[in-house]
């Protein structure tokens, strides 16, 4: 009896070896394509590992869900290897890079048109994140998945840019509260999206936190212009680029998110720029920021994920540090099983940064009783009624600031 029940253990750990085994082989291949250049080394280890392997449905899972799909088919049919991929795969793969190109070209004509009205009214404008990134360092090719436009203006900027947004046709999503009116600048990095032809823009007035502020206004007045589209526009320098995208990762791993393709957006731009960022005044600018062990985690993991050369000092430091490098490969191969911050930790990080007793009270007050609209979209209320019956339900939530137990509560 015993022998049956060992022998079943045994065959359950030898089929849950070779799931987890399969599934590293297809990260490790979807790491390896993850780019927009190759050496001849490259290329021959990636030649090699696509003529032995079977496992195209998991790899092209992790493609989708990694947000990489148009990239690495781009590779894969590049480097003359799309004959290896079954016919169900190759659809998937093909149509989702069609899909991006078609997006990409759409989202910048929708970002060129705010930028225009926007720099008519004399307000300086910066692409950011995936459109910016798109036009300096993926080549201009349609290959980097998103699905918004991003774009930087000075926070003295920003409510004056949302009015004349929606002077030109977007429609911006009502906040939670009109009572975060009076401290939006201090919430977040962006305002509430604004909608117009399907298209999403994101109008961020900071990157960091509130320290990071000087240089921000640095980097809008110093961004540098490129073509894409036959329009003009700016960027930010590489160093702040790529403090933004430090920071931009971070944001996503306390909601529980984890794609490749953040990662993928700095080691490219490393690639492009890498002498411009990987210098003395590096950390500096991270202390500036305060993300100096995230810079020193994300840099660990462009070592040990590309092989990327690095100063020792740029490496990770604390245990905790190297933990957190350590931790790439395994959220690459089982993305989705990052546990997000809770609701309670969101909530109280949120209201520590709002300077004061004003702007803390109005926080809470806005998040305990915000609009109708918000509550009918948050519960899916039909009528007004419904929705107020939400309010003393939403007064839960001041347990989370009087009590000093810190567990994961349930979003209220």
């Amino acid at each position: 009896m015993a022998s049956g029940a060992n022998r079943e253990l045994s065959e359950q750990e030898a089929g849950e070896r070779a799931f987890s085994d399969d599934r590293e082989r297809a990260a490790a291949l979807l790491l390896m394509l993850s780019r927009v250049e190759f050496t001849v080394e490259e290329a021959v280890r990636v030649r090699n590992e696509c003529a032995s392997y079977a496992g195209w449905k998991l790899f092209t899972d992790l493609a989708v869900r990694h947000g990489v799909a148009a990239l690495v088919w781009q590779n894969i049919c590049d480097l003359s290897l799309e004959g290896h991929v079954p016919d169900p795969e190759r659809i998937i793969l093909e149509g989702l890079r069609f899909k991006s190109i078609a997006r990409v070209a759409y989202i910048t004509n929708a970002a060129s048109e705010a930028v225009d009205v926007l720099e008519r009214n004399g307000i300086r404008v910066v692409l950011l994140k995936g459109l910016a990134l798109e036009h300096t360092v993926y080549g201009s090719r349609g290959l980097r998945q998103m699905s918004d436009a991003d774009i930087l203006v000075s926070p003295g900027d920003a409510l004056k840019a949302m009015d004349i947004l929606t002077g030109a046709g977007f429609e911006s999503m009502p906040m939670k509260s009109g009572l975060y009116r009076h401290i939006i600048l201090d919430l977040g990095n962006h305002l509430p999206e604004m909608h117009r032809g399907g298209i999403s823009v994101d109008l961020h007035y900071r990157l960091f936190g509130p320290e990071g502020g000087e240089m921000v206004s640095r980097a809008i007045s110093e961004a540098e212009e490129i073509s894409a589209g036959g329009k003009r526009f700016h960027v930010l320098p590489p160093v702040t680029s790529f403090l933004g995208l430090v920071s931009h990762i971070y944001k996503h791993e306390v909601k529980g998110e984890f794609q490749l393709r953040l990662y993928t957006d700095i080691y490219l731009l490393l690639k492009k720029h890498g002498s411009a960022i990987i210098n003395p005044q590096l950390m500096a600018a991270a202390d500036q920021a305060c993300i100096k062990a995230e810079v020193r985690v994300v840099l660990t993991v462009m070592k040990q994920a590309w092989g990327l050369e690095l100063p020792g000092e740029m490496e990770a430091r604390t245990v905790e540090e190297q933990k957190m490098a350590g931790r790439f490969m395994h959220d690459l191969t089982f993305p989705g099983m990052i546990t997000p911050e809770s609701q309670r930790e969101m909530f109280t990080r949120n209201l520590h940064t709002m300077k004061g007793l004003r702007k803390k009270l109005i926080f809470v007050a806005g998040d305990l009783f915000p609009s109708v609209d918000f509550l009918k979209r948050r519960y899916g209320c039909r009528s007004t009624l419904s929705a107020l019956m939400h309010y003393p339900h939403r007064l839960g939530k001041l347990i989370w600031i009087f009590s000093p137990e810190r567990g994961k509560i349930r979003d209220k």
